[in-house]
């Protein structure tokens, strides 16, 4: 059994990670903190996300698109949508925050193979592994970026099982994304576990869960 197991809101708060780090670059440019500066942002990032996630722009296109949205919002065209950027990616970097029960569960499953496979900007993930001292945990950190390929594209798990030389069979993802974790496990024919805490189920999912301790179990019976 080898785990492939999706960074944000599966190991990482990445929620509480952009609230620090969005307060942050509010203060640096003088921008009140209510719903509607979160708003403005937010719109442009699940756009600048979703066109990425189809192969419409690249990561670094998406950085500072969506700053440049934002600031558009904002009607603040004034600021420069690539210093936005540069700051945003640092404070981010800066602020890894782990789920609770994360490195418990981590600790539980060391003994089994795995690899991190994540969507996220190489600066910001390289820096939260390095603050959140989990990349030990981890045979191979996979980033969009680096690969220069996403999830949910097939070529994207052709690169981790070759690296990993392991069949598909072999291998389960974990995630908390319908979208990007579970058809990029279904793309290339790999099981796969959604996890989500709220306990939501995913129809496309192999197993869906609720808790970390629900998925340790699951993963321990698989290997009965």
């Amino acid at each position: 059994m080898y785990l492939l197991f999706d960074a944000d809101q599966t190991i990482w708060d990445f929620n509480a990670t952009e609230r620090i780090s969005l307060k942050a670059l509010f203060d640096h440019y003088h921008l009140p903190d209510t719903a509607e500066t979160k708003d403005a942002y937010e719109i442009g990032n699940l756009w600048c996300w979703d066109a990425f996630e189809k192969g419409n722009i690249s990561l670094e296109e998406l950085e500072a698109l969506r700053m440049k949205l934002f600031f558009k919002n904002l009607k603040r065209e004034d600021l420069d949508e690539n210093e936005a950027a540069e700051l945003y990616a640092t404070l981010l970097s800066e602020n890894g925050i782990l789920l609770n029960g994360a490195l418990d569960m981590l600790e539980s499953l060391k003994d089994i193979p795995k690899s991190l496979v994540t969507n996220g900007l190489k600066k910001v993930q390289r820096g939260r592994l390095k603050g959140t001292d989990t990349e030990k945990y981890f045979d191979h950190i996979f980033i969009s970026q680096e690969m220069g390929v996403q999830k949910p594209k097939k070529e994207f798990f052709d690169i981790v099982l070759k690296t990993i030389g392991r069949d598909k069979d072999q291998c389960i993802v974990i995630g908390d994304s319908e979208k990007s974790d579970i058809q990029g496990a279904n793309n290339s024919g790999i099981r796969s576990i959604y996890f989500s805490p709220k306990g939501n189920i995913s129809s496309k999912a192999t197993w869906s869960v609720s808790s970390y301790q629900e998925m340790v179990k699951l993963i321990r019976s698989l290997q009965a």
